[in-house]
């Protein structure tokens, strides 16, 4: 049955392992560390947006002047 797999895909995030408190936290830290509050409703705004996506859209909300690929790493 399984002699033709070559490889198997788990989406752990959220389906397997419920990882999605460490967004949570990373947002929380990242925006910390600038002296931002962080909304009630960040989470729904940034929900199904890539890393990029997200960090463009913090750069427009919170005014944040770090270059996109600073932000990502």
């Amino acid at each position: 049955m399984l002699e033709n797999i070559k490889a198997v895909l788990f989406d752990l995030d959220g389906t397997l392992v419920d990882s999605m408190w460490v967004w949570r936290q990373i947002d929380l830290d990242y925006l910390g560390k600038r002296h931002l509050q962080m909304p009630k409703s960040l989470q729904k705004d940034i929900e199904g947006m890539s890393m990029r996506e997200t960090a463009c859209f913090f750069q427009k909300q919170f005014g944040i002047t770090d270059d996109i690929d600073t932000m990502m790493a």
